[in-house]
């Protein structure tokens, strides 16, 4: 009896599979019959990885190498407030203008600007057209830094009257009772160092500041250039402070305090 109905089920099972094969012949498919998905190869950038330098791009040659060219193509810039002046006292229609020329003349092309031929980096001053300058006589250089303390002093009281000082104006009323103004200077050097707050001001940090005084202040260059004793192109506080004639015992980096407070107090 058990013989028979395992025959039954087995038989049944049979029936069963070959009509679901029948089924599957009429539609025209098979079970394993599945469209493989294409794999299509994944395509990456050469250029991804290649370091190219100031005023470079990076193209993929006919090989598919990544290679570093000067910029091929920068907008021309109509308008005044965009372009830039060169140290060398050579106006640009904008900073790509002068990185591409940077470029050009680094590698000897015939592009090169000629007023710019044979004279190593092509490095930017500030913002703006250039300026015509005239010399800074060794009387005036002596008494710059005076004037530049008192200038920042003056600023400052501008600032608080038009309620813009900010956090800083605890600075103003300590900078009242010093002859020397420090905590003025020290204020100035907290608002030029914002990008990256890294305890130094870096010529492209000093930008805003060149370009406001530099056609009025004849000596301001010179005076930086002192300021920057290592040449690195950088201002510590102490390098700020020394050049303006401070007492190094008083020059303390206040600014990471008071940034600290105001970020608390909002």
């Amino acid at each position: 009896m058990k013989q028979w109905w395992l025959c039954l089920v087995l038989a049944s099972l049979i029936l069963v599979s070959e009509a679901r094969t029948t089924e599957m012949e009429e539609d025209g498919t098979e079970e394993e019959d599945y469209p493989e998905i294409e794999q299509r190869p994944v395509v990456t950038d050469p250029c991804r990885r290649k370091k190219c330098y100031r005023g470079e791009e990076c193209m993929v040659d006919e090989n598919r190498n990544p290679v570093c060219i000067c910029v091929q193509d920068c907008l021309d810039e109509f308008d005044k407030r965009y372009w830039v002046c060169s140290k060398k006292n050579f106006t640009y229609e904008s900073e790509c203008h002068l990185d591409r020329d940077h470029c050009r003349c680094r590698r000897n092309l015939p592009e090169c600007s000629g007023k710019q031929r044979n004279g190593g980096k092509i490095q930017l001053d500030y913002y703006g057209e250039c300026k015509e300058l005239t010399e800074c006589p060794d009387h005036e250089f002596t008494e710059f830094p005076g004037r530049m303390k008192e200038w920042l002093f003056i600023v400052m009281k501008q600032l608080a009257a038009r309620d813009e000082l900010g956090s800083y104006i605890k600075l103003l009323d300590s900078a009242k009772d010093d002859a020397n103004h420090t905590d003025a200077i020290i204020w100035k050097f907290c608002d030029l160092d914002v990008s990256p707050q890294d305890k130094e001001v870096s010529r492209r940090e000093l930008q805003y500041i060149v370009q406001s005084l530099k056609p009025l202040e004849h000596c301001l260059l010179p005076f930086l250039e002192t300021c920057d004793k290592n040449n690195n192109r950088k201002i510590t506080l102490q390098e700020w402070g020394n050049c303006l004639g401070l007492d190094k015992d008083k020059v303390r980096n206040k600014c990471q305090e008071i940034r600290a407070k105001a970020k608390r107090q909002n």
